[in-house]
């Protein structure tokens, strides 16, 4: 039965992938009346400086048709059928520039997933899909240039390329205590998967599991959980880009401590005075070391 299950589910991903596809991206837009495919070759023999470029992208490897009997592939896989164009001496209808910048960002993304159908599911579900982003955004000269980013060659480190547009995050990444992106240590890719594959795509569908990646001396099980931990996300607790406090922290060390722990009026918590800390530089970590969860100590003592 269980395989049985998988099997449907499989062919209704692949329904789906297919649905997506819309009949080609050609198809999709519009091809004009009476347009064929007449090869990439026809468009090199005028396009010297475009072409040039592209002779040196993975695009300039002829591919096989999009779709059968079509004859779709290299230029005209994106600017659709060429020999109106060609016939007119360049000046009949052909998806260039500024038709396909005036296509909304989904349209232009089916423009790349036509061939690149490995992508399509993880795209769907990736966090910039349905929004102005489209492929070209990050990927600015895989084909003849023109992306409104600059390329990741150009960046000292990957992370510098995604901050380009991740103007909160970057200002996070330069406060005192935070994931060191900036100094190559940490990946923006380690936590955030850009097509929405594993281990975690923002939004997280599961927050904890990307941070324990990482960090797996959190991760438990312990003999004795700390509810702030076993019952909602690390969040909670840490900023994960960055923060003006120590170990990412949302607050001060005994300030956040003490939104969960607290007695109106007495001094004490937990059964035990704790008037003489408050007031100091001491932190609730000082004492409380494994914070996270213990083995050994229902306060999370050493």
């Amino acid at each position: 039965m269980l395989r049985l299950l998988i099997l449907i589910a499989g062919l209704l991903t692949l329904l789906a992938v297919v649905a997506a596809a819309g009949g080609g991206f050609a198809e999709r837009v519009g091809v004009p009346s009476g347009a064929a495919y007449v090869g990439s070759q026809a468009c090199l023999d005028c396009h010297d400086e475009a072409g040039a470029f592209y002779q040196h992208t993975p695009h300039s490897v002829e591919r096989a048709a999009i779709a059968p009997g079509t004859g779709a592939s290299a230029c005209e896989a994106c600017h659709g059928p060429g020999s109106l164009h060609v016939e007119a001496g360049g000046e009949g209808p052909i998806f260039g520039r500024a038709v396909l910048s005036a296509l909304d960002a989904e349209d232009r993304a089916e423009m790349c997933l036509q061939c690149h159908q490995d992508k399509r599911a993880t795209w769907s579900g990736s966090p910039h899909a349905g929004g102005p982003t489209d492929c070209a955004a990050c990927h600015t000269d895989v084909v003849h240039g023109g992306g409104s980013a600059q390329a990741p060659s150009a960046f000292r480190i990957a992370g510098e390329f995604c901050l380009q547009c991740h103007a909160a995050q970057a200002a996070d990444f330069r406060l005192p205590f935070r994931h060191r992106v900036l100094e190559g240590e940490v990946s923006c890719q380690d936590c955030h998967a850009v097509h929405g594959a594993a281990p975690a795509a923002a939004p997280l569908g599961d927050l904890n599991a990307a941070c324990l990646n990482c960090h797996t001396e959190m991760a438990g099980p312990f003999l004795f959980e700390h509810e702030a931990v076993s019952a909602e996300d690390c969040t909670a607790c840490h900023r994960p880009h960055g923060s003006i406090n120590d170990k990412l922290l949302t607050q001060d060390g005994n300030s956040l401590c003490l939104q969960c722990h607290f007695e109106p009026g007495y001094p004490t918590i937990g059964g035990v005075n704790h008037g003489g800390f408050l007031g100091s530089e001491a932190r609730c970590y000082d004492c409380h070391h494994e914070i996270h969860g213990s083995n050994l100590n229902p306060t999370f003592l050493d």
